[in-house]
């Protein structure tokens, strides 16, 4: 990655971030600076904390159509002039802390270059995802040849802004259920509240804690699971987390689900967020002790304290298994990816798989393509020793970190009628609308229709898109006219250096244009289907994927003519 040191950025997200007369009588003329709507203006009236009101630059350093970055007590700002008009959010992005002013602004909305998060540069809400918290707004004004920013202590305090709904008080009506605490299960119970819901809501979870950033698990295993939301945001939104709940039945025509403890709840809409059942290996010698599955919260902890000063394999060489590789390499003694295919990580291309299986060599990770477990063999212990391949040869291995994918977590529902693929995934309609009335289902496990490509129902497994299917959800089941278009985004990581994203849906091209040097994991490249861009994939600083990501959102289209013509992949211009 370019630019600032992407770990630097994350490792800040575990850092804890946590009235006179006269100020009073500032509250209303700040709120001149957001539109007065929801959450905002209700968030910026209750706050009494001493208002700051300070120089932070000069005018002519932020010209028309420019951004900048400044500081104010420390705090990163971002000040936009679009057509002299001057707008001011918290200048890192709420996801991974990316300085936003790398970004690409365009019509009220800046979006960050690193993985998409995109916000409202008047309100500071995040208006799509990755990312769950949105950002605080600031009056900016010139007052002669300055630009001052008034604010609050209080707004000072964090770099970002956790919505509420303000909710006091839930009805009596039964509640609506969510099963699942995925990025799609806590998406759609925080966007309910924030779109209006005032029915109680309770989330049943088969984990033993809250919603976490699932992401994180295979990229940086060195750390604690990092909860999104702590208890306190549950209780301030009326919404009931039921921890190490597993749902294992309905009944449509009551009403009700049914944990596996016996007990049942009513609902008056039921959400399916599933998400995947991690597949386990098969072979013999499976069952030994140190051999693993990366899925739930605990699981890295377990990994580290196996592999540390040992010898790990990971058995797949899709996303799963590179990052683990690339994030273990840094404590383990050897580690050793087998993957089946001809060139690891097979949805990004031969191409990108063969110049990341030579990045992972420079790196001391041996990746062996073409290879088949054959058997895992222990010592008198019961813990794994060594993986035998089908050609013969032997690996040592302390740890066996097992990435060979995962299925709808739906095994469950077949005896329920829900309408499912031939794959197992639940097929839904455009507002998530399952086959049976009442009951909607998002996330991982659902087969979807994806409008903008013309696409009638397709599987993605991403974290954006779950997150997506969240928000969209809500607004349908509240009977409301979704907020946006679903557009495909994913990025993967691999040692903190290389970063490769992929925006749009490539099912169905019929050719790629290439640019750039794959080699060294940075390029462009287009997939064209009737000589028309239907996604981009770019390692590097290049920021195509995440502009291409924008201008789907603004329903426009990039043709191959218009590829060949642009010798710099820079797309802003479209934006504008």
């Amino acid at each position: 990655m370019s630019g600032m040191n992407e770990q630097a950025l994350i490792d800040y997200l575990y850092r804890a971030t946590s009235s006179s007369s006269e100020d009073a009588a500032h509250k209303e003329e700040m709120l001149c600076c957001a539109p007065e709507k929801g959450d905002l203006k209700k968030e910026l009236t209750a706050d009494n904390s001493a208002v700051v009101e300070e120089k932070v630059c000069k005018a002519e350093e932020v010209p028309d159509g420019t951004k900048k970055e400044v500081e104010l007590r420390g705090r990163k700002i971002l000040i936009i002039n679009d057509g002299g008009k001057y707008m001011a959010i918290n200048g890192l992005c709420s996801h991974y802390n990316w300085p936003l002013v790398t970004g690409y602004y365009y019509k009220g909305r800046v979006r960050c270059p690193l993985h998409g998060a995109c916000f409202n540069t008047e309100t500071g809400d995040i208006e799509d995802y990755p990312g769950f918290d949105s950002l605080h707004p600031f009056q900016v004004k010139k007052v002669g040849t300055d630009l001052v920013i008034k604010t609050t202590e209080k707004r000072l305090e964090s770099d970002r802004r956790t919505r509420k709904s303000w909710l006091k008080q839930t009805t009596n009506e039964k509640p609506i259920v969510v099963v699942g605490s995925g990025p799609a299960g806590q998406s759609v119970l925080e966007n309910l509240r924030l779109a209006g819901c005032k029915q109680p809501i309770i989330q049943f979870t088969k984990e033993s804690m809250p919603a976490y950033d699932r992401v994180l698990l295979s990229k940086k295993m060195d750390i604690d699971a990092v909860r999104l939301r702590p208890d306190e945001y549950y209780l301030d939104n009326h919404i009931s987390v039921r921890l190490n709940s597993k749902v294992v039945a309905f009944d449509a025509a009551a009403h009700t689900v049914t944990l596996s403890d016996k007990s049942s709840y009513v609902y008056d809409k039921l959400i399916l967020a599933l998400g995947g059942a991690v597949r386990t290996l098969s072979n013999k010698g499976s069952d030994l002790k140190g051999v693993f599955t990366l899925r739930n919260h605990d699981d890295p902890k377990k990994i580290m304290e196996a592999t540390k000063g040992k010898d790990l394999v990971c058995v797949g060489a899709s996303f799963i298994g590179m990052e683990t590789a690339s994030s273990m390499k840094a404590v383990a003694n050897s580690v050793t990816v087998i993957c089946s295919t001809n060139e690891p990580v097979p949805a990004l291309g031969i191409d990108v798989g063969r110049a990341l299986r030579k990045y992972f060599d420079t790196k001391g990770v041996r990746v062996i393509t073409d290879a088949r477990v054959d058997h895992l063999e222990g010592g008198g212990d019961g813990h794994v020793k060594e993986v035998v391949l089908k050609d013969g040869t032997r690996l040592p291995a302390s740890c066996v970190v097992a990435g060979v994918g995962v299925d709808p977590d739906t095994t469950w529902l077949k005896n329920h009628n829900v309408a499912l693929d031939e794959r197992g995934f639940i097929k839904v309609n455009d507002k998530f609308a399952t086959s049976i009335p009442d009951v909607y289902a998002i996330g991982d496990a659902i087969s979807a229709p994806l409008p903008f490509w013309g696409i009638d129902t397709i599987n993605i497994q991403h974290f954006q898109v779950a997150q997506r299917h969240g928000q969209l959800a809500a607004w349908s089941i509240l009977g409301k006219p979704q907020p946006g278009k679903l557009i495909p985004y994913f990025w993967t990581l691999f040692f903190f250096e290389k970063g490769i994203k992929f925006a749009g849906c490539s099912e169905g091209y019929d050719e790629i244009y290439t640019k750039g040097d794959v080699d060294s994991l940075e390029f462009v490249k287009y997939y064209l289907k009737n000589n028309q861009v239907i996604a981009v994939s770019s390692g590097g600083p290049a920021g195509a994927s995440i502009q291409f990501l924008a201008l789907c959102e603004q329903g426009k289209h990039i043709s191959r003519e218009d590829v060949e013509k642009n010798s710099t992949d820079d797309w802003a211009f479209m934006l504008k």
